[in-house]
């Protein structure tokens, strides 16, 4: 498989994820995104995760290509200075044209978050702010294309709020409860895409920003 390269430098390399690959090494044999990045560099290549999409989301990640700049970026994400956008594709109508959520979620061993009380032990705050791009009603569905800039990074965390606050996303088998009774054309795939990244060189200090179009 080719992986699509948006920038490569020898600190850094901006790469488009697939949907249906891992971020960071599987165990199997499986592809995923090291793996498949070592092809293109070479097997020795250190490939440093700095953050991760979930395996069936498509779009924009970065990896640092040395210990000094992953340790750099990985510190930006905690500080929040990497900006991440994405777009989904969800039933429903959001009450306001833009809006903030603001929920505590847990993440549970089955690999499945829930919204719980901010005192339940092993909650995390999870902040995401949205804007309608679009909306339209095809036979009794409302269908809204929604911009997200994540504020935060939980599991699942797009998916799972925009389910809790009544519009879940297309093709999500997780947290869109349709899905277990009848499925439209628009769950063919999960319709969420991370279609921008804004961060800054861990080197030069130069601000860069990478955009692709969501598949969906």
């Amino acid at each position: 498989m080719d992986i699509k390269i948006l920038y490569e430098d020898e600190d850094i390399i901006v790469a488009v994820k697939p949907r249906g690959i891992s971020s960071q090494s599987s165990s199997g044999f499986e592809d995923d995104m090291v793996s498949l990045l070592k092809k293109h560099l070479g097997k020795d290549a250190y490939i440093g995760v700095i953050h991760r999409l979930d395996k069936p989301v498509y779009g924009i990640i970065l990896y640092g290509k040395t210990k000094v700049a992953t340790e750099i970026l990985s510190n930006e994400l905690r500080k929040k200075n990497i900006e991440k956008t994405y777009e989904a594709l969800v039933e429903g109508l959001p009450e306001n044209k833009e809006g903030e959520l603001r929920d505590y979620l847990k993440k549970y061993d089955n690999n499945i978050s829930k919204v719980v009380d901010k005192n339940t032990p092993g909650a995390k705050e999870s902040v995401l702010k949205y804007s309608v791009e679009e909306s339209y009603q095809r036979d009794d569905t409302f269908i809204t294309r929604l911009r997200i800039n994540l504020l935060t990074g939980r599991n699942h965390q797009i998916r799972l709020q925009c389910a809790a606050h009544g519009f879940p996303l297309f093709g999500d088998f997780k947290y869109n409860k349709r899905l277990q009774k009848q499925r439209l054309e628009y769950d063919k795939v999960l319709a969420l895409a991370a279609v921008e990244l804004r961060f800054k060189h861990p080197k030069t200090k130069e601000k860069l920003i990478y955009k692709i179009d969501a598949d969906f």
